[in-house]
């Protein structure tokens, strides 16, 4: 990746980066923490003196309950007061911890599989499967791990009750001689040593992926969807701040909610008498995701209607149409105006994505966003995926893209 060198100066203007962690068992103020040592360490790399301060504000939930946000700012002693980069947190772990069983992830994992299966076994369908399999990377993906990867739930799915009774057995044998983190009930421990981090992670993927209004989980869906756009709101109009851009952050599933909460953005600005001005979206200047199965989720997870209810499919993508390429979208002579016009098309969208991490990839079921490889080394799997928190590039080049005055 070929990156132009930066003047060495603060940026200029007031920035709010937003920052959305992914799937995981992160701590509140976690990705605060990587993402402003990073941008510290950038700017003293180009031996800018730099003042880091814990700031804290008043906000209050979907609910009209209060809280208090914290998150820092970044300013420069040799430059004005009012160059600042401020960076929040939407912290969301809380809501999708121990909330559903692993018999219930591996059920909706293979419901996941055989619902893609047939949608894209549909001949109206045909042509998109045709396109998506033009790209190498999802070609293999289909026919090579897609196929283990139904193999591998259902068989675990299978022996998994009996795996955890026999390492339950075992433990209350050996609980006279254990110690440490094994001194905790054998049942509950018996379920952390057999169950595989994979199925772990994507227990907060079925959760907010979950499309089933009945489901319990879609109401936790509703709830990090509903805090997100109310932070975002409350950053928007935030007259002490005045912040000239903001700039949303999202990793991993982060990615998802932060694509989710725009789309819901242009949903209530296309309801707004004054075209979203009210709103302020104007100051929303840049979407960054970065380890990202947008893609996966949109091929895999999405709603989808029967072949018959074209209505309703006609009411769905319209519903989540923000930056998805027409190519994706049923021809069909009925409902050809979409409702939702949105007003964030000025936002520039790029995307970060490593060969090795198995979770991120070229997006191409979306328009206008630039797609940038990231060449760090690492090895295939989950430090290829984390690996963009800690990589200098990704930062100069966030830096470059959304800092330097030239592109702001």
């Amino acid at each position: 990746m070929n990156i132009q060198d930066i003047s060495i100066k603060f940026p200029q203007g007031r920035t709010a980066f937003i920052i959305i962690h992914g799937v995981g068992e992160q701590i509140p103020y976690e990705t605060v923490d990587y993402f402003a040592q990073n941008l510290v360490k950038h700017f003293e790399g180009q031996s800018l003196p730099i003042l880091l301060e814990h700031l804290i504000a008043k906000r209050r939930l979907p609910n009209g309950n209060r809280w208090i946000e914290s998150f820092v700012r970044l300013s420069s002693t040799e430059f004005t007061a009012d160059d600042f980069i401020d960076i929040h947190e939407y912290y969301w772990a809380a809501d999708t911890e121990n909330k559903i069983s692993v018999s219930e992830v591996l059920q909706w994992a293979d419901q996941t599989l055989e619902g893609t299966i047939a949608f894209y076994s549909r001949k109206e369908n045909e042509s998109k499967l045709d396109d998506i399999l033009k790209e190498k990377n999802w070609n293999s993906f289909f026919k090579y791990r897609l196929r283990w990867l139904t193999i591998f739930l259902r068989l675990f799915k299978i022996i998994y009750p009996w795996l955890r009774l026999i390492i339950y057995v075992i433990l209350l044998l050996l609980s006279p001689f254990l110690q440490g983190k094994f001194l905790q009930p054998a049942w509950k421990l018996s379920r952390q040593l057999i169950t595989p981090l994979l199925v772990n992670l994507v227990g907060d993927v079925a959760i907010y992926t979950t499309t089933t209004v009945k489901s319990p989980y879609h109401k936790i869906r509703e709830q990090i969807l509903a805090e997100s756009l109310t932070l975002l709101k409350a950053i928007l109009k935030d007259k002490s701040a005045n912040y000239d851009q903001i700039i949303i952050a999202g990793h991993s599933l982060g990615s998802c909610i932060a694509y989710d909460t725009l789309n819901l953005l242009c949903i209530e600005a296309s309801l707004s008498q004054d075209r979203g001005k009210s709103l302020l979206v104007d100051k929303i200047t840049g979407l960054i995701t970065f380890g990202s199965p947008l893609d996966k989720i949109a091929f895999f997870f999405r709603e989808m209607a029967e072949q018959h209810q074209y209505i309703r499919q006609r009411i769905l993508e319209h519903l989540n149409s923000f930056r998805v390429k027409p190519l994706y979208i049923r021809l069909t002579p009925y409902l050809t105006k979409n409702p939702v016009e949105c007003q964030l098309e000025k936002i520039r969208w790029v995307n970060y994505y490593h060969l090795q991490d198995p979770i991120s990839g070229h997006l191409d079921y979306y328009d206008s966003l630039d797609n940038i490889r990231m060449e760090y080394e690492t090895t295939w799997g989950e430090k290829a995926h984390l690996g963009y928190w800690t990589d200098p590039n990704f930062y100069r080049d966030i830096a470059q893209r959304f800092l330097s005055e030239k592109n702001k």
